[in-house]
């Protein structure tokens, strides 16, 4: 077995440079945290770390993000580094997020004796979704869309468009074979976007009940999606 090994690239003598930041310098490494916001600050209200606004934004002070706000400000959309323009940035992804969560009926806003502070309490989806981490989107969908005489069909089309399966990946020349699988199941699929993750989820789900054999692709996505349905359900 080699121990020991030698790779040359062959590039353009202005490129050079480029490359050779990625051999002597660390990759800055960014929060994301932006992107999940709202499903972190519903489970702080939920938790009582958060109860009103002034709360949610001094608890993101402490977070990953708000370091990297003043090192990356370009990266997060920021015009500058300033004291103002860091208060107004959080002020303003703190305002989104709630009304964000009000919205899907995740918590309340109340106003107080305070001005421009508002009380932030947790309702029954809400505590829901941060108990089972399940996404405020997708509790919102379901709080929207079960009722007690949802047929099977319908059942399987609202837990397969939950936010959690839209990165389950649809891989090239698959959305053939799901095509073929689809026409083999018992309730049968309502669109013809194979190449949907959502559509994918209903089909392996179904599948999953049909206990047909599939590509070694296709039964590791219908693991993935079979433990996060229990988790769902």
């Amino acid at each position: 077995v080699d121990s020991s090994a030698k790779c040359t690239i062959l590039c353009h003598s202005t490129m050079k440079e480029f490359y050779k930041k990625f051999l002597f310098e660390p990759l800055p490494v960014e929060s994301h945290l932006d992107l999940s916001l709202p499903d972190y600050i519903n489970s702080e209200i939920v938790s009582k770390t958060v109860e009103n606004t002034q709360e949610a934004i001094n608890d993101l002070t402490w977070s990953f993000l708000f370091r990297r706000l003043t090192k990356n400000p370009n990266y997060y959309n920021l015009q500058g580094t300033s004291q103002i323009y860091l208060s107004d940035h959080l002020s303003e992804l703190i305002e989104t997020t709630l009304q964000d969560l009000e919205e899907t009926q995740c918590i309340t806003l109340e106003e107080t004796n305070q001005l421009n502070i508002l009380k932030c309490t947790p309702l029954n989806l809400g505590m829901i979704a941060s108990y089972y981490y399940i996404k405020h989107t997708t509790i919102d969908l379901f709080g929207s869309s079960l009722t007690a005489t949802t047929k099977l069909k319908g059942l399987l089309e609202i837990l397969s468009s939950s936010e959690e399966f839209s990165s389950i990946p649809v891989r090239h020349r698959e959305p053939n074979q799901l095509y073929r699988l689809a026409g083999h199941l018992p309730v049968k699929i309502s669109s013809s976007r194979y190449n949907n993750p959502h559509i994918k989820t209903n089909i392996l789900l179904q599948s999953h009940f049909s206990r047909k054999k599939l590509s070694a692709d296709l039964q590791q996505d219908r693991s993935t999606i079979r433990n996060q349905s229990l988790n769902l359900l």
